[in-house]
């Protein structure tokens, strides 16, 4: 049966949770942290602000990369434009090669309507 895995995994479980016990045990701090927190805590002094300063060169850069980025994106977006119209101008011709083509056939089927002499309306 599965009872000596069940029974491995307890007592594997019981040593973790000993080892996990021991090893976050409460210790005393060392001899004078008390004093030092304090006397830290009491001081004028205080750290400096870590503030992010970013060199000149570096802002240069910077926008000049994200100038480039722009112009990319400008470029992309009017080459989309341009397929779009470019299709659209396709589109039309086509429309208009099927309309001609639809006409001349209405034109022939009339034709031969009024040769066997069928009555057409227009």
């Amino acid at each position: 049966m599965n009872q000596p895995e069940q029974w491995d995994t307890s007592t594997e479980m019981k040593a973790f949770e000993a080892e996990l016990g021991h090893a976050l045990a409460a210790t005393d701090p060392p001899q004078g942290f008390a004093d030092r927190v304090l006397a830290r805590a009491a001081s004028q002094e205080r750290p400096a602000a870590r503030v992010f300063a970013m060199p000149i060169r570096s802002r240069w850069a910077i926008g000049a990369i994200a100038a480039l980025l722009l112009m990319g994106v400008a470029t992309t977006e009017e080459l989309h434009l341009r397929q779009e119209r470019a299709k659209a101008a396709q589109a039309e011709r086509q429309f208009q090669a099927a309309v001609a083509i639809t006409s001349a056939t209405l034109q022939d089927v009339r034709e031969q309507l009024q040769q066997i002499e069928i009555p057409h309306g227009r």
